[in-house]
C-alpha cells in the first residue's frame, strides 16, 4: 500500500506568503502606471480641448466671455459634433475638472494634479500653446 501525500499547513503558507509578496511588487509597480497613464490622459485631453476650441474659433464660433468659461467651453465642445462626450472631456485623468481661464488672448486649460505629478517627477508640463510662446520670444 502506497502513502498519499498530503500538503502540510506550512507548505500552503509558504506558498500564500510567496504570492503575497509577488503581488505586492506588483500592486506596488502597477500605482506607477497608473498615475502615468492619467497625467497622459490629462495631457492629451488638454491638447484635444485645445484644439477644438481653435478649430471653432477659426470657423467664426468664439467663447462666450461673458460667462463661466468652463460652461462656455463645454457648449462650444457641445455644439462642435466633433467630441462623442464632451463631459468626459471636460475633467482631467484624475476626474477632476479642468480650469480654464483666458490669457494674452487666448485660452488657458491647467489641471491641479497634473501639475502636482510633473513637479513632483520633476519633470517640464507640457501645454498646446507653450511652443508659440517660446516662437515669439
Amino acid at each position: 500500500m502506497k502513502k498519499k501525500y498530503t500538503m502540510t499547513l506550512l507548505e500552503i503558507m509558504i506558498v500564500i506568503f510567496i504570492i503575497g509578496i509577488i503581488s505586492s511588487v506588483i500592486g506596488y509597480n502597477m500605482k506607477g502606471s497608473l498615475e502615468k497613464g492619467r497625467a497622459f490622459k490629462t495631457k492629451e485631453g488638454i491638447n484635444k480641448l485645445y484644439e477644438i476650441v481653435q478649430l471653432e474659433e477659426a470657423g467664426g464660433k468664439a467663447l462666450n466671455l461673458e460667462k463661466d468659461l468652463g460652461d462656455s467651453v463645454a457648449e462650444l465642445l457641445t455644439h462642435s459634433g466633433l467630441v462623442r462626450n464632451p463631459k468626459d472631456l471636460m475633467k482631467d485623468g484624475w476626474g477632476n475638472p479642468y480650469h480654464f481661464s483666458y490669457e494674452n488672448m487666448e485660452l488657458r486649460i491647467t489641471s491641479k494634479k497634473y501639475e502636482d505629478y510633473c513637479s513632483a517627477k520633476n519633470i517640464e508640463e507640457i501645454y498646446p500653446w507653450s511652443d508659440k510662446e517660446d516662437s515669439h520670444s
